[in-house]
């Protein structure tokens, strides 16, 4: 009788742990399949502001690419430093001068954002 109790304990656990190893498999799997982002992409550029976004699509007219680190966020977000070692204007790319690279910078104001600096600093800092 003992026994009988306890294979009626044991079973179900057994059965909820393999259950649980599996669905947890499944969402790892689903996950980093989602999160494929190459290290180019014109992603980058459209999940900027829409005032940033403009000012560097009238810039580059061309097919646009960025890495994750064209723009970076301070401030809590209210300022934006976009730094152009890390984008590509028809596939060249963008705001070298000798070692130095591209900067700029843009504050929000309300719901907008407005350029502050345009400056050369060393690349990839």
């Amino acid at each position: 009788m003992r026994k009988t109790k306890l294979r009626l304990l044991v079973l179900p656990a057994i059965c909820l742990a393999i259950a649980a190893a599996f669905s947890q498999g499944a969402a790892i799997a689903r996950g980093s399949a989602g999160s494929h982002d190459g290290p180019w992409n014109p992603d980058h550029i459209d999940q900027l502001p829409p005032d940033v976004r403009n000012e560097v699509l009238h810039s580059c007219p061309g097919h646009v690419q960025a890495t994750h680190y064209f723009a970076t966020y301070l401030d809590h977000a209210q300022r934006i430093r976009l730094h152009f070692e890390n984008l590509r204007c028809d596939g060249e790319p963008v705001g070298k001068r000798g070692d130095s690279c591209l900067h700029e910078e843009f504050v929000a104001f309300g719901a907008h954002h407005h350029p502050m600096k345009r400056y050369y600093a060393p690349c990839n800092d």
